[in-house]
């Protein structure tokens, strides 16, 4: 028990009399072992970037004044496209033509071999029932077949007038005295062919040039 009469008084620590936390000291150059010259210096804080680039407002002031013709940015645009789509589309032509004549010129070197294979069976005298002949043929006509499905026709040669699209001279001689035309196609060395207007390859000739008086 606590005797009757006497007080007891607790000292109690006031805010007023507490301490002052002291801040805490920067770090010692030396003590560290850092030299000021390189250490990393801290980033400063971004600010968050409130730049608007130029077209951006423009655009933005002219819409807000009312200077904007939608309609004209909109017919703008779509011939735009529409020249895009075109455009495309001719390239994926070309690039479809290109595809064919290179899948189809090795067709028409069989062709070649073909022919000159037929041409000496007759010149030597191969008669048309011999079986390997009548298989020859049948080979050489479902090339043509096959070539004509494609729309490659033969190039006139013999009788034609040199065209430098259509022939390629490998050789020149005189031509005769009654020659109307001043350069005539009289021999045909490699057949040439067209896939509509476009040349596979130009037929390789012989041509006969009137001389000049």
């Amino acid at each position: 028990m606590v005797p009757s009469g006497k007080i007891f008084r607790i000292p109690v620590k006031t805010a007023s009399g507490a301490k002052a936390a002291a801040p805490n000291p920067a770090p010692d150059p030396a003590a560290t072992g850092i030299s000021p010259d390189t250490a990393e210096p801290v980033a400063a804080p971004m600010e968050p970037s409130t730049r608007v680039e130029e077209p951006v407002r423009d655009v933005v002031r002219e819409a807000q004044a009312g200077d904007i013709d939608w309609q004209a940015v909109a017919l703008r645009l779509q011939a735009d496209a529409q020249a895009y789509r075109q455009r495309q589309a001719l390239r994926d032509t070309q690039r479809l033509a290109e595809e064919r004549e290179r899948l189809l010129l090795p067709f028409l070197e069989v062709v070649d071999n073909l022919e000159r294979t037929l041409a000496a069976a007759e010149r030597g005298g191969t008669p048309a029932t011999d079986p390997l002949y009548q298989g020859l043929m049948v080979t050489y006509r479902g090339m043509r077949n096959l070539l004509e499905r494609e729309d490659v026709s033969m190039i006139d040669a013999v009788g034609a007038p040199f065209d430098p699209a259509l022939h390629e001279a490998v050789a020149l001689i005189p031509a005769t005295a009654h020659q109307e035309v001043e350069n005539l196609v009289v021999e045909e060395i490699r057949r040439g062919y067209c896939q509509g207007e476009r040349i596979l390859r130009p037929a390789r000739v012989i041509v006969a040039q009137a001389t000049q008086n």
